[in-house]
C-alpha cells in the first residue's frame, strides 16, 4: 500500500502550484511549469502566507527567486523546513553555480501563427451579424418611436416606446442566443466529439481560454471559466469551429431555467411596448 506524501503541496493565488516532487520542486503556472532541482536551490524562506524559493548565485550576483504567495500559512513552514533538510550539502565553490542555468520551464502556452490564431478562435459568444441585426431592430424602434409621437401626438408615449422598444428588441436577442447556447451545450456532447481542453492562457479579464486539437489537426480555442483546469469540450464533427465547453447538468438546468425567466420578461417588454404604440394607429 503507498502512501502519500507529509509533504505539503502549496497552493497560491492565481492558480499557481508549488509542491516537493522527488529531487525537485515543481513550480505550475497557468502559462508555464518549471522543474526547479534541489542541486539549484540555495534555500526556501517562509514569510508569513509567502513561501520564496532562492537559487544558488554566483559571489556578487543577485540570486534568482520565485515567490508563491498567499498560500496556507499553516503549510508554509512544513514546506520549507522539508525541503530545506532535504538539499544536498555543498562546498563553497558549489554555492557559486548559477542556479537559474538548471531551471527547467515547460510553456504551457500554445503559439501558432498570428493568422492561424484568429482563425482558429472559436466563437463562442455572440455573433457580429445577430448583433448587427440587433442595432437594426433597434435603429427601427427608434423610427418607430418618431411615428408615434407624430401621429398621437404624445411625445412622452414616444420616448417610452423608444427606451422600452430598444430593450426589448436587445432582450429579444440574448434571449435567442440563451436558446441557441441551451441547445449547442445539449446536442454536442451527445452528437459530436469530446475532447480534453487545456487551458494555454489567461486573459486580462480574468478568463480563460483553453486550447484543442479537433480532428483535422488544427489547434483551436475556446472561453473557459475553470481557471487551471482541464475542460471537456465537445465539437461538431464537420464544423469543429461549432465548439462548446461541457458543463454539468446542473449547470445545463440553471442555463435552460435562466432562459426561460429571461424569455418571460422580454415578452413582458415587447407586449408593453405593442401596447404602448397601439393607440397611436387606431385613434
Amino acid at each position: 500500500m503507498s502512501i502519500s506524501s507529509p509533504v505539503p503541496v502549496l497552493q497560491g493565488d492565481r492558480d499557481t502550484e508549488l509542491r516537493f516532487v522527488g529531487e525537485e520542486l515543481l513550480l505550475r503556472r497557468p502559462d508555464a511549469e518549471l522543474r526547479i532541482p534541489l542541486a539549484a536551490i540555495a534555500r526556501v524562506h517562509a514569510d508569513r502566507r509567502d513561501v520564496v524559493v532562492e537559487l544558488t548565485a554566483p559571489v556578487g550576483v543577485d540570486p534568482k527567486v520565485y515567490r508563491v504567495t498567499d498560500v496556507s500559512a499553516a503549510a508554509v513552514g512544513v514546506f520549507a523546513d522539508v525541503v530545506n533538510a532535504a538539499l544536498p550539502e555543498r562546498g563553497p565553490e558549489e554555492m557559486t553555480v548559477d542556479g537559474s542555468t538548471l531551471v527547467v520551464t515547460r510553456s504551457l502556452v500554445i503559439e501558432d501563427d498570428a493568422g492561424e490564431a484568429d482563425e482558429n478562435l472559436v466563437p463562442v459568444g455572440l455573433p457580429s451579424h445577430g448583433i448587427s441585426l440587433m442595432y437594426a431592430g433597434c435603429a427601427a424602434v427608434a423610427v418607430l418611436a418618431v411615428v408615434v409621437g407624430v401621429l398621437g401626438g404624445d411625445w412622452s408615449r414616444a420616448i417610452a416606446t423608444l427606451l422600452l422598444g430598444s430593450a426589448g428588441v436587445s432582450g429579444t436577442y440574448f434571449v435567442v442566443m440563451l436558446f441557441v447556447g441551451a441547445w449547442r451545450n445539449w446536442y454536442l456532447p451527445r452528437y459530436g466529439i469530446t475532447v480534453e481542453g487545456q487551458q494555454v492562457f489567461r486573459e486580462d479579464d480574468g478568463d480563460t481560454v483553453h486550447a484543442f486539437t479537433a480532428t483535422d489537426g488544427a489547434i483551436r480555442y475556446i472561453h473557459g471559466h475553470d481557471k487551471g483546469k482541464t475542460v471537456r469540450i465537445a465539437y461538431h464533427p464537420r464544423n469543429p469551429a461549432y465548439a462548446a465547453v461541457c458543463l454539468s447538468t446542473g449547470e445545463k438546468t440553471l442555463m435552460l431555467i435562466f432562459s426561460l425567466v429571461a424569455a418571460a420578461i422580454v415578452g413582458y417588454m415587447n407586449y408593453g411596448t405593442y401596447q404602448l404604440v397601439l393607440p397611436a394607429f387606431t385613434s
